[in-house]
């Protein structure tokens, strides 16, 4: 009999090796999904003129003259790229998975009408698309189509219209361009009309396509009568007087008095002009190439007709006969072969003059033109002024303001008699100078020469002033002839001054 709880190791054995052979029994679990293929994605990017519609293709408006410009692409797979039209190519026109740039070109559209087209990008089933629309080719414009000048002349702005390149072909000869913007905006600058008659002309604007427009340009006649002279008539002279002062020279208010008795003495004989030098409230800029020319050390110091010098005598009196006697000397010695007509004006800042020189010998010249300034109140050392030798209101007049020429003139010949020479300036006045205030001073050097003898030894070698004129800035100047006649718009037979 088996004890119940004592099992045969036999029988142990046999009931436990078949469970080690099996081992355990496999847990089963839910099948697994196959692997999914990755997402397929496409995207374009485009930049301006091109914008994005919603469902990401684009849109643009193309200018008539075309443009070159670059699409990106992004797709996770190869793309091809196409254009549905000629006027519009791509390049590559095939890319790979990674993120492409196309080269997109546009070309100018000269039909008579706009033109539309489409980009399509693709990949496998997906595409994105480029919708175009381009601009005709409107022709060239331009704005003003019409200008008026003034006879002082000026500038004036032509603005141009144009999808494609153009150029200015052509425009007259007294037509200046002085600039172009880059908003195609034209600068041109006139000069004074030196002829009694209205001139015009034409600027051309011609397009790549030689398609052209016009400006017409038109400049008002130049003022006052033309101006003519009776060569047989003897030309009416005067005598210019250069004052080197200063407001620093305690001396030189003794002069400027001297000068203005010779004036009240011989009205209309001589013309002053006071030259400041560099220390002086009222400095002229171009005192010191005179100081040089001239050799002039001292203040004051005068010299007429660039041919005599007039120093500083101990009073009035004795300076004033200094000054005659040199005027005096240049009056019966010199007979003017020149005569000097001009007109000016002012417009804005602007003063431009034309100048008409009568010349009845054929030789060398030169012609200065000056700018003064009357009515100037500064401060003036005074030592002639007993109980005030530093005055603070001192009144000056004709004081040399602006050098329109060489100071010390521009020179010109004439190879034959009864010659007329012209010459054109525009010069900017200072907005702080007094335009009532301003005179004009024109005079004409002669050079001596085997028949023009100097005067004196000491007389200057070179060039002396054979005659001058000055008047407010805006009058028209006549050639003056003794006596009247021959176009003169004054009588000096008796002496009696100007009255402008």
């Amino acid at each position: 009999m088996i004890h119940p709880t004592r099992i045969p190791c036999r029988w142990f054995l046999l009931f436990v090796l078949p469970l080690l052979l099996t081992g355990c029994p496999e847990k089963v679990g839910p099948t697994p999904d196959p692997p999914k293929p990755d997402t397929q994605t496409l995207s374009i990017s485009l930049f301006s003129p091109f914008s994005q519609v919603g469902d990401g293709n684009w849109t643009g408006e193309i200018p008539a003259e075309g443009l070159s410009s670059t699409i990106l692409v992004s797709s996770s797979a190869d793309w091809t790229a196409s254009s549905s039209v000629s006027w519009c190519t791509v390049s590559p026109a095939s890319g790979n998975s990674k993120t492409t740039q196309i080269s997109l070109t546009i070309g100018m559209n000269d039909s008579e009408n706009s033109r539309s087209g489409e980009i399509v990008v693709r990949s496998g089933s997906l595409s994105a698309s480029v919708k175009l629309t381009q601009k005709k080719l409107e022709p060239i414009s331009v704005s003003p189509t019409e200008v008026e000048m003034d006879a002082a002349g000026g500038s004036f702005k032509v603005t141009v219209t144009c999808p494609i390149g153009y150029k200015l072909s052509s425009m007259p000869d007294w037509v200046t361009e002085v600039g172009k913007a880059s908003n195609k905006v034209h600068s041109f600058k006139v000069g004074p009309n030196p002829e009694y008659e209205v001139r015009s002309g034409v600027l051309v604007f011609c397009d790549d396509k030689s398609v052209c427009v016009p400006v017409a340009v038109r400049q008002k006649a130049r003022e006052g009568t033309p101006a003519t002279v009776d060569w047989t008539k003897e030309f009416y002279r005067r005598s210019l007087y250069m004052d080197f002062t200063g407001t620093w020279c305690g001396f030189c208010p003794r002069m400027a008095r001297a000068l203005s008795r010779l004036e009240s003495t011989y009205p209309d004989k001589i013309v002053g002009v006071e030259i400041h030098d560099s220390g002086s409230a009222l400095h002229f800029q171009g005192c010191a190439s005179l100081q040089n020319l001239y050799s002039i050390h001292s203040f004051p110091k005068g010299i007429i007709d660039c041919r005599k010098f007039v120093n500083n005598g101990g009073n009035v009196e004795s300076t004033f006969k200094g000054i005659e006697e040199a005027y005096l000397e240049s009056a019966s010695k010199i007979k003017a072969v020149s005569a000097i007509g001009w007109t000016s004006s002012l417009s804005g800042n602007d003063l431009s003059l034309a100048i008409d020189l009568f010349l009845k010998k054929a030789g060398d010249y030169k012609v200065t033109v000056v700018v003064m300034e009357s009515g100037l109140v500064t401060s003036q050392s005074d030592y002639d002024n007993e109980t005030n030798q530093h005055l603070t209101s001192y009144l000056h007049h004709d004081a040399a303001r602006i050098a329109v020429t060489d100071i010390q003139g521009s020179p010109f010949s004439v190879s034959s008699d009864q010659t007329v020479k012209s010459f054109f300036y525009t010069v900017s006045i200072p907005q702080s100078y007094k335009k009532e205030n301003l005179k004009v001073l024109v005079y004409v050097h002669r050079a001596y020469s085997s028949t023009v003898k100097k005067i004196n030894d000491s007389d200057f070698d070179g060039y002396y002033v054979d005659n001058c004129a000055a008047a407010p800035v805006g009058a028209t100047v006549l050639p003056a002839l003794v006596g009247g006649a021959g176009g003169s718009n004054e009588d000096f037979s008796n002496g009696t001054p100007i009255n402008w």
